[in-house]
């Protein structure tokens, strides 16, 4: 019994169904270009939101049921002439017409959709932002969902103003209907428009257009003369820098690009319009938006002509040129006039082009100076060892670059001359010390002079009654000078010191020590660059880490010197000798 009443339901429904067949024809929503789009019989209606709607068929009031998930959520009513006006449904759920809660069913099914109004701008199938003056354009509009009979405005905007008609052209650009305006995707003739800029939009007429008011996005058009034009994105650049050129005409004619002199000028094969074999000049025709684009190349220096002729046709002659200087390329160093063997050294320089600078150091090409990135202000650097690239020995270094060559550590360097070059000094580290008397009377003088492998040395003077005593200043038993080097003709590093013994200065064995910081230019394992930041001579209050020496012995201070010298890890030289004073 339960299975004949379930069959009995069905039956029931679909007696309805087939009486609502036979009552309402299968029409579809129309819009015969006035406010309201016609909803009538029993196929699904589309409906786009902002339109006003008129139900036509349906008897009485109509209304219209929004169904999520098997549920009523919205119930819209038609007003006594059965419409609606500016729907604005959400796009989500079914939409029936008088649906009937207890068959689940409606009289009709609504599609709610948001209105699209595509706008592109094309010469064939490319989409374009200028053309040539008389290029057929295609307004394209494809994915439109306004209905074929809604009236809309092509509103074309160009430098003379609004274009409404185009009598020249035969051409009617306001309340037009969606289906003309799609009979601009065939194409728009611009013979005799005015050479500027042009914005496009398409925009419906609310009052023939089912209440709707909606537009497409503004769209832009440079339109340009037809004359044959060549222009390249740089016109002084370095040899094998890549130019952008492009060439403008009238889509079709068929044009000659040609580069003078040849030699040293080549097209880029297949970089954006640039045919293959192209070589330094082609033939080709104008693309259908009146531009092409190339790509050159330059392996000389000179003055280069880029020309683009018209082969043919009624602008036959027409010509255009432009001209390119080409430099050549180089690097500079930026480096001392000498290093010690071991120091660290910072390659560095500038470069005119290139992505890259590999740097050869007597003609060989280590791995730490391969392929060294030149940054966008065309600086490039690298710090190293001078063990790393073999200076080891005393002399003259040459170092020479070459910019993206495509050798690898340890090849030979290219056949081609170098692009930069220059020479360091590699010195030996040293440090060698002579004092000019071995006793000196007060009040007189005497001198210490040397060599050393760094910017400057210390030499220190010690008193025989230590830091208790009178200095050769007379100050404080313990006396420092800094002494600069200087390069000489030789390129050695030397430094020289005149000093004066104070009258009252203690007579006796005076200990000299000249200390050279080393590499790292800080004594031992400090932070400090002089040995005065690492001794209290006076014994005021010494800061934490600096070793009062005011009471010690002449000894105890050279052995804290030396001490600091030669700690574990350190670099640094010491010299000792003795002047009498007496």
């Amino acid at each position: 019994m339960k299975g004949k009443a379930i069959i009995g339901i069905l039956m029931a429904a679909i007696m309805v169904l087939s009486v609502l067949a036979v009552a309402m024809p299968m029409a579809v929503a129309t819009s015969d270009g006035t406010n309201f789009n016609t909803i009538a019989g029993s196929a699904i209606q589309k409906v786009l939101i902002c339109q006003n709607l008129q139900f036509e068929g349906y008897g009485g009031y109509v209304t219209v049921s929004r169904i999520v998930s098997g549920d009523v959520e919205n119930v819209y009513q038609t007003d006594v002439q059965n419409r609606l006006y500016n729907v604005n449904w959400p796009t989500i759920g079914a939409f029936y017409v008088n649906y009937d809660p207890a068959l689940k069913l409606g009289a009709a099914r609504i599609s709610v959709e948001k209105p699209d109004i595509p706008l592109k701008l094309k010469v064939g199938t490319k989409e374009v932002a200028s053309i040539a003056e008389g290029t057929p354009l295609k307004v394209y509009t494809g994915g439109i969902n306004l209905y074929d009979n809604d009236r809309v405005d092509l509103v074309i905007i160009g430098p003379d103003g609004r274009i409404k008609t185009d009598t020249t052209n035969n051409q009617y650009f306001t309340d037009i209907s969606v289906r003309e305006l799609k009979g601009y995707d065939d194409k728009l003739i611009t013979n005799g428009w005015s050479i500027g800029d042009y914005t496009f939009r398409v925009k419906s007429k609310p009052a023939n257009a089912c209440g709707l008011d909606a537009s497409s996005d503004v769209r832009q058009l440079k339109i340009l003369k037809g004359e044959i034009s060549i222009d390249a994105e740089q016109t002084s650049i370095i040899e094998l820098d890549t130019v952008a050129v492009t060439v403008k005409g009238v889509a079709g004619d068929i044009i000659e690009v040609k580069a003078t002199p040849c030699t040293g000028a080549t097209f880029k094969d297949g970089i954006e319009d640039t045919p293959t074999g192209a070589g330094c000049e082609f033939t080709q025709d104008i693309d259908s938006d009146g531009v092409r684009k190339y790509a050159i190349e330059f392996s000389d220096t000179g003055t280069y002509t880029l020309r683009a002729t018209v082969e043919g046709g009624p602008r036959a002659g027409d010509y255009d040129t432009v001209d390119i200087t080409v430099s050549e390329k180089g690097v500079w160093f930026d480096l001392p006039s000498a290093v010690v063997i071991g120091e660290k050294l910072d390659i560095k320089g500038i470069a005119n082009t290139g992505t890259y600078v590999d740097v050869f150091v007597d003609d060989i090409l280590y791995a730490r100076l391969h392929d060294l990135v030149i940054e966008a202000d065309g600086t490039f650097s690298k710090e190293i060892l001078t063990t790393d690239v073999d200076m080891t020995v005393p002399g003259l270094v040459t170092l020479k670059a070459w910019l993206d060559c495509a050798k690898r550590p340890g090849e030979s360097p290219p056949t081609t001359s170098a692009d930069g070059s220059a020479a360091i000094l590699v010195l030996k580290t040293h440090l060698d010390a002579t004092i000019s008397n071995t006793t000196v009377a007060p009040g007189d003088s005497f001198e210490v002079f040397g060599n050393a492998s760094s910017d400057y040395v210390e030499i220190v003077l010690l008193s025989p009654d230590g830091g208790n005593g009178t200095g050769m200043d007379g100050l404080y038993g313990t006396t420092i000078y800094t002494v600069p080097t200087f390069c000489n003709s030789t390129n050695s590093y030397n430094y020289y010191k005149k000093l004066k013994v104070d009258s009252d200065a203690d007579n006796g064995n005076y200990t000299i020590i000249v200390l050279n910081p080393g590499r790292d230019n800080t004594y031992g394992d400090s932070e400090y660059r002089y040995i005065d930041s690492i001794l209290d001579l006076d014994g005021d209050g010494p800061e934490p880490g600096v070793t009062d020496v005011s009471n010690k012995t002449q000894e105890e201070i050279a052995t804290i010197i030396s001490d600091i010298i030669f700690a574990t890890g350190s670099d640094d030289f010491m010299v000792i000798g003795n002047i009498v004073v007496a």
